[in-house]
């Protein structure tokens, strides 16, 4: 059994920038897809008087960028805006709350975990990545068609 306070002093000492990367795609031209790596970072706030663990990641990608392109075929036309050459960038996003039991009479470790494992994911980080627009210079937003290919979260207990 683990007391409230001792257990708010090990998720903040062990689960503080645990890594984790990103491998996803974007649209390049028609049929092509680009692979680009993020490297990011989550940590665990702990909030004692609403029991809540709180997920936050940091997240910074390669840089991305995308000529204009325009393919046409017999049957279609298809237009790729230009990308100027820019990273994603996430700082301090909230993830996921998770309420945690009292006592705790539980491997908090393996709560801690799971949690992660489940809010740091390719489906969450994909509909996360689907909000992203891209800017060029007169500020128009462009979507990449970003694709969340695989996440790799890295534990070194």
């Amino acid at each position: 059994m683990v007391d409230e306070f001792e257990f708010f002093r090990k998720v903040r000492a062990y689960y503080n920038n645990v890594p984790f990367l990103v491998q996803f795609t974007y649209r390049l031209s028609h049929r092509v897809d680009k692979a680009i790596t993020a490297r990011g970072s989550f940590s665990c706030r702990v909030n004692p008087h609403t029991q809540i663990v709180e997920y936050v990641i940091d997240l910074k990608s390669d840089i991305i960028s995308r000529p204009y392109s325009e393919h046409s075929s017999f049957l279609f036309s298809n237009i790729y805006d230009e990308i100027p050459a820019q990273v994603i960038e996430l700082s301090e996003y909230p993830i996921q709350s998770l309420r945690y039991p009292l006592p705790i009479e539980y491997d908090w470790q393996a709560f801690i975990m799971s949690g992660a494992e489940d809010s740091i994911n390719t489906h969450t980080l994909q509909q996360l990545l689907k909000k992203w627009r891209f800017r060029r210079p007169e500020e128009q937003a462009i979507d990449g068609k970003l694709k969340v290919e695989q996440v790799l979260l890295q534990w070194q207990l």
